[in-house]
């Protein structure tokens, strides 16, 4: 059976973190799986990853090693746990918890996007390997230009509208 069978690795992908008051922090930006750039190079001023790395409570972990894969083979970041802060993680603060969980934010800043590509977080225990989520990075594609001749118009000029319609049109179209 596998060590790491019980072991969960989770990722947000977001433009930024903010910590706020009364301790809650704020994912600005958040991607779900995809991040459509308009052309490559590019650059997003940042890119943050927020990973939570959790284990069963009788199962505190032991070594913990966490990396962002470019592409299944570039390693873009690195981030050994400490057996300090891992033994600290350890101590029961909860006695209802049923697991334990070690997060931290990883931040890229500028991130550099050259072509379409994907990164992935993953962990190395003293059970082995995690795979953890991925986000995918694309270019986006331009509308595509219809092929179909366009029909004309009926009214050769367009129907009037009332000075305060155009203006409430105008408004709509500035949001």
């Amino acid at each position: 059976m596998k060590k790491n069978v019980e072991r969960i690795l989770t990722a947000i992908f977001c433009d930024d973190i903010r910590q706020e008051m009364g301790n809650k922090m704020s994912f600005m930006g958040c991607y779900q799986r995809d991040l459509f750039v308009p052309n490559a190079p590019a650059i997003l001023p940042k890119l943050c990853v927020f990973v939570s790395a959790s284990t069963p409570q009788g199962d505190p972990f032991k070594a913990l090693t966490l990396r962002i894969i470019q592409d299944d083979s570039v390693e873009l970041a690195k981030l050994e746990i400490s057996p300090e802060e891992l033994q600290k993680a350890a101590q029961i603060v909860d006695p209802t918890a049923t697991r334990r969980v070690i997060s931290t934010a990883i931040v890229f800043s500028p991130f550099f996007i050259e072509k379409p590509t994907s990164i992935r977080l993953t962990a190395t225990t003293e059970g082995g390997e995690i795979v953890g989520p991925r986000l995918l990075i694309k270019i986006a594609q331009p509308a595509q230009q219809s092929k179909e001749p366009t029909k004309k118009a009926q009214h050769a000029t367009p129907p009037k509208q009332k000075p305060a319609a155009r203006k409430k049109a105008a408004a709509v179209r500035k949001r």
